[in-house]
């Protein structure tokens, strides 16, 4: 899978989405995140959590993109540069809406997930890169059995 990986990735090499990231200083936007409370609170049992770091890579995804959390789990199953970006693992189990709100909704508290978006646009400004968020997105093609034509 790491092949797969490595490859996938060099075939995205012009993607913006994948440049981006590599521009990210990830360190510093994750010292808003308190690393501790996050590793301490998913060491209470239960089937193994996302990696915390590649969950806030996705809320940011939705945000860039005005995606719903049930489009963004969508998304993550079928667009390699959104997983990639994020880090998630091609063939693993992928978030779930419900899984990336109440993420985000934990985030949410005491200001740490503005905290971090204002770090990744601070550091963004810095390097002379804006992401314009999607003004629009495609809409699925709709399917229609119709009578046959002859």
């Amino acid at each position: 899978m790491q092949l797969f990986m490595a490859n996938a990735k060099a075939g995205l090499g012009g993607d913006p989405l994948l440049a981006v990231a590599d521009v990210i200083q990830w360190g510093e936007v994750e010292k808003h995140m308190q690393a501790d409370y996050w590793q301490a609170m998913f060491r209470k049992g239960g089937r193994a959590p996302y990696d915390y770091r590649t969950m806030f890579r996705a809320l940011l995804i939705a945000r860039w993109f005005g995606l719903s959390y049930p489009k963004l789990e969508r998304a993550l199953r079928v667009r390699l540069d959104f997983v990639l970006f994020c880090g998630f693992v091609i063939g693993n189990k992928m978030p779930d809406a419900s899984t990336l709100n109440r993420f985000k909704m934990r985030l949410d508290e005491g200001g740490t997930l503005a905290a971090m978006f204002a770090e990744v646009d601070r550091q963004l400004s810095a390097q002379g890169i804006r992401v314009q968020p999607a003004r629009g997105a495609l809409v699925d093609a709709g399917i229609v059995r119709v009578k046959p034509s002859l």
